[in-house]
């Protein structure tokens, strides 16, 4: 009798271990995910999805990234470049940090950029479109011992702005021609 309470206590404690849960955390949206989304989302109007599609891929290629995946129908474009992620002042403090203890401190190598591009539609009628355009950039960063040292979003608002800037350009002159 005691051998099966005590299986019964194990296999419940076994059990009650196995349950996850999702932190409520996980659900909340962080105080800066509005602005986050408005820099990172444009309207254009009158003009058709292939069109901004198109100026987006090449305006992504420009940056020197390759597509990897475009899926039209879906109005997603997804492409990503490998950069130098060396920082000066990171190697200077492993430099010192080393001296100091002699210890070899890793240090950020490469990373990988990924672009994506999402557009959906905000309103269409006879005479008019309206699509909304949301880019997302993300980068992993590798260090001098090729363990991923961190993986992060892009917020830097000059760089969606120079983005959205060049496809109001190639909008504009899609539509001249």
């Amino acid at each position: 009798m005691k051998y099966l309470q005590v299986s019964i206590v194990i296999v419940a404690l076994v059990l009650a271990g196995c349950v996850q849960t999702i932190p409520k955390e996980a659900l909340k949206l962080s105080p800066s995910s509005l602005e986050d989304r408005q820099m990172q989302t444009r309207v254009y109007e009158d003009v058709t999805e292939e069109q901004i599609l198109s100026a987006s891929v090449a305006i992504i290629q420009d940056l020197g990234a390759q597509i990897n995946e475009s899926e039209t129908d879906l109005g997603l474009i997804v492409g990503e470049k490998m950069r130098d992620a060396t920082d000066a002042g990171q190697v200077a403090g492993a430099i010192v940090l080393a001296l100091l203890t002699g210890a070899a401190t890793p240090v950020d190598k490469e990373q990988k950029i990924k672009f994506s591009l999402v557009t959906a539609p905000e309103s269409m009628s006879q005479n008019s479109e309206r699509w909304s355009v949301r880019l997302t950039i993300q980068r992993k960063v590798w260090n001098t011992q090729n363990q991923l040292s961190r993986i992060e979003a892009i917020k830097e608002p000059e760089i969606f702005q120079g983005f959205f800037e060049k496809l109001d350009k190639s909008l504009f002159l899609e539509k001249q021609s």
